[in-house]
């Protein structure tokens, strides 16, 4: 796996809330997106590991997302991280665009 593909698992589950459950009621998984990603630009690197969370299936791929695994200062995966936040504030209505600017620059 890759990180890239754990972020399209989620894009796919937005996906499938937003033709599965009616405008208007809650798409638990896009407000979970979103609540994480307001949380991790706000609330301090604890939020931000919790959103990171939502997209690392190792603890490798977690350590390269919060990042710890010595890449905190490599540009390429800095703007990708920035755009990962970013991106999920979007969620639902664009939920699939979680991967704008992040395609596979944080796979390990």
């Amino acid at each position: 796996m890759s990180i890239s593909t754990n972020i399209q698992e989620k894009i796919d589950a937005i996906h499938q809330e937003r033709v599965t459950i009616p405008d208007g009621q809650p798409h638990p998984i896009a407000d979970e997106v979103r609540t994480r990603a307001t949380n991790a630009i706000l609330g301090g690197a604890t939020n931000w590991v919790k959103y990171m969370q939502l997209f690392a299936k190792t603890p490798e791929e977690l350590a390269r997302l919060i990042p710890t695994d010595g890449t905190e200062e490599d540009p390429e995966k800095k703007e990708a991280r920035a755009y990962l936040v970013a991106n999920g504030m979007c969620a639902p209505g664009t939920g699939d665009k979680l991967l704008n600017v992040v395609s596979s620059k944080l796979n390990l």
